[in-house]
């Protein structure tokens, strides 16, 4: 009995204890933003993986055809400091053969090594095989007959030799694979020798029809060459910075060019919906058709254009469709019209060309002509709202961007926009509030339009124009 009691005793010994400790305060401590250093090397780096990127190069050549001809150059820089990236190639390309063999047995390998020896510059070539044995076997000699003396060659002048001096078969597209660690440089000696022949070198790629693929570090001309032969730029090692023809630098900030194009906009949209792999899919243009984008209505025809070349690429099932609004001057009543897919691209441009003169509400097109597109349960949705205006007051109706996005997200929609801008004086926020929102709820991606109107307001809040 004692002893329970000498337990009981503890117990509350301890607890009056923790109590008393509980009520004391810490010290205050100044609050302090911790940065970890590493954080924004991150954000600059990607994943490098040579094996992978192979399999990703194999899957796009064999992505047209049900059974594809695949012809595949390696352009590979035989430096001394290849040696390790050399190995891995030599390892992974049954990788890459196996994705091919997948789709086709009708393929051909071919390679064209380059370094440089004391200043001279050497290539060799080992043309067309049907083997993949030959091409390992090249890369084994590479590595057997490593030299200390052997330094980075002219990888440009290597890509031009293999564009001029290799037969390409006709109705197929060839994929150059260039794999260094070093700048691609030339022997020419001319005032914009690198430009002069980059030049070449895309014309050479569109008359053989040759797309250009890099394996590489992060520098203009190899993002510039990628992006202008509709080949992919990828990473070397973990070092690079992810690089494409579209990327510029102003300080610390690296911008997209195609956020500088209407066209450029389209095509980044349709590569984001193929990225998320969706199934049979709806594409619904919610289109302005005020006058204030008579100048954007060509831009858009071309950038329809870009985006049906990159849906046939993927092999997407897509079928087009537009909402077009407009409304009469100060704010008359808004007019609607939905045309529900199937329409042809051509359709589509016809429908995007010749605006009316007049205003526009947005809100007015998406909540009442979304419901009429009853998309089949078969069929995903996409919205692509298209708009050089932020989103309008319709107040006297009840439309708000709240109500807005709930029809979209009652159809299933996932919503892209090109929109307008609004400027909040007093909060200094920047872009339309419903126009970021619904992309974002939707899973979309949000741009501006080039050449967008801006309005200004002087109150904030996210809704205050809706």
């Amino acid at each position: 009995m004692k002893s329970w009691i000498c337990c009981l005793c503890a117990m509350y010994v301890l607890v009056g204890t923790l109590q008393a400790t509980a009520q004391v305060r810490p010290p205050r401590r100044k609050h302090r933003i911790l940065v970890d250093p590493s954080v924004k090397k991150k954000q600059n780096t990607v994943k490098a993986d040579i094996g992978e990127s192979l399999k990703d190069i194999a899957k796009r050549a064999t992505r047209l055809a049900e059974n594809p001809k695949v012809d595949v150059v390696f352009v590979v820089d035989a430096n001394k400091q290849m040696l390790a990236s050399i190995a891995v190639l030599e390892k992974k390309l049954v990788d890459m053969l196996a994705v091919i063999e997948t789709k086709t047995m009708d393929y051909r390998f071919a390679l064209v090594s380059f370094q440089s020896i004391q200043g001279e510059p050497h290539y060799t070539f080992h043309h067309w095989t049907l083997d993949y044995f030959g091409i390992e076997n090249a890369l084994q000699k590479i590595r057997s007959e490593f030299d200390k003396r052997i330094e980075s060659g002219y990888g440009l002048d290597a890509i031009v030799k293999g564009l001029n001096e290799l037969d390409f078969r006709e109705g197929v597209t060839t994929q150059f694979i260039v794999i260094s660690n070093s700048r691609m440089r030339t022997s020419w000696t001319e005032a914009d020798a690198k430009s002069r022949i980059s030049e070449q070198i895309v014309s050479l790629c569109q008359q053989n029809s040759v797309q250009l693929n890099f394996i590489g570090t992060s520098e203009k001309v190899q993002a510039e060459l990628t992006d202008k032969t509709e080949g992919k730029w990828y990473p070397i090692d973990s070092r690079q910075r992810r690089m494409d023809g579209q990327r510029i630098q102003s300080g610390e900030t690296i911008a997209d060019k195609a956020l500088l194009r209407v066209d450029g906009l389209f095509k980044r949209i349709a590569e984001n919906l193929v990225q998320s792999e969706p199934g049979k899919v709806d594409i619904v243009f919610v289109f302005d058709y005020s006058l204030s984008m008579q100048t954007k209505t060509e831009p858009a025809c071309e950038g329809l254009d870009r985006m049906v070349a990159v849906f046939r690429e993927a092999g997407l099932d897509y079928r087009f469709g537009i909402i077009r609004f407009w409304a009469a001057i100060g704010g008359g009543e808004s007019t609607i019209v939905v045309t529900k897919p199937p329409l042809e691209p051509e359709q589509v441009k016809t429908m995007f060309r010749l605006p009316k003169s007049g205003d526009e509400h947005l809100l007015d097109a998406v909540i009442e002509g979304v419901p009429k597109l009853r998309t089949t349960p078969d069929r995903d949705l996409v919205l692509i709202i298209v708009t050089d205006e932020s989103t309008s007051r319709r107040a006297e109706k009840g439309y708000t961007a709240g109500k807005a996005i709930s029809v979209c997200r009652g159809a299933r929609a996932r919503v892209y926009v090109i929109g307008g801008v609004t400027s909040i004086h007093q909060s200094g926020s920047f872009g339309d509030n419903f126009q970021r929102q619904v992309a974002q709820l939707t899973k979309g991606e949000h741009y501006i339009m080039p050449g967008a109107t801006m309005t200004l307001t002087t109150t904030g809040g996210p809704d205050q124009r809706r």
